[in-house]
């Protein structure tokens, strides 16, 4: 008998630890105390902490203050960054690297559609199906040595539509921190490539319905 009662006082003491433990972790966890509270305030899917609207124009305007007044006036040498000269650094895109650079531009598209063909029958019920134009627009910019994105030109072009639209994109890029060779500031010339490769159209959405009220005949 008196081995059972141990045996019982045993696990009830091994039950109330238990109950204590979980009664604590709840608690420890779920007011933020803990360091093991998960925290997503400080992350974005941009990589550049913080979240919202706000954190763009601290993101994109980080090198707005590098060379402040700066005006690259004079004439001087133009690197290629496709030919890799041995020591060039080339410029940074503010907020990150290609990657973010890519992004902005994706993001700054306004979703053009240039319809390329038309099968008739084809589309959803047994309407005409388009076809997008699709391709690659890709844009010649000089990053200058004050970081300014200046001069973009078309290298290789698809259509009308396309093309302004990425050389407008161009032309309103951030400040860069400028491309440097053994030290000095150098102008540096990137190809940009900007992608059209929706094939069909947004779906368009339905009209909004809106009450319409005859009682006064109007």
């Amino acid at each position: 008998m008196n081995k059972q009662r141990k045996i019982k006082r045993i696990c009830a003491l091994l039950i109330a630890t238990m109950f204590s433990f979980v009664a604590y972790a709840q608690d420890e966890y779920s007011d933020g105390s803990s360091d093991y509270t998960e925290d997503y305030s400080d992350y974005s899917d941009d990589g550049s902490g913080g979240g919202g609207e706000e954190e763009v124009p601290d993101r994109y305007g980080r090198f707005i203050n590098l060379y402040p007044g700066c005006e690259d006036n004079e004439p001087s040498e133009i690197y290629d960054a496709q030919k890799k000269k041995p020591g060039l650094i080339l410029p940074i895109f503010p907020g990150g690297g290609e990657v973010e650079f890519s992004r902005y531009v994706f993001h700054h598209q306004q979703g053009i559609e240039v319809v390329d063909s038309v099968a008739p029958g084809k589309g959803p019920d047994g309407g005409d199906l388009q076809y997008l134009l699709r391709g690659t627009v890709l844009v010649r910019v000089t990053i200058d040595r004050c970081g300014k994105a200046v001069n973009p030109e078309i290298i290789k072009g698809v259509c009308e539509e396309y093309d302004t639209e990425a050389l407008e994109i161009m032309s309103d890029l951030p400040i860069f921190k400028p491309g440097e060779l053994d030290g000095i500031r150098v102008k540096v010339a990137l190809s940009v490539p900007v992608y059209y490769t929706r094939k069909h159209p947004k779906p368009k959405r339905p009209e909004d319905e809106y009450y319409y009220d005859d009682t006064y005949g109007y």
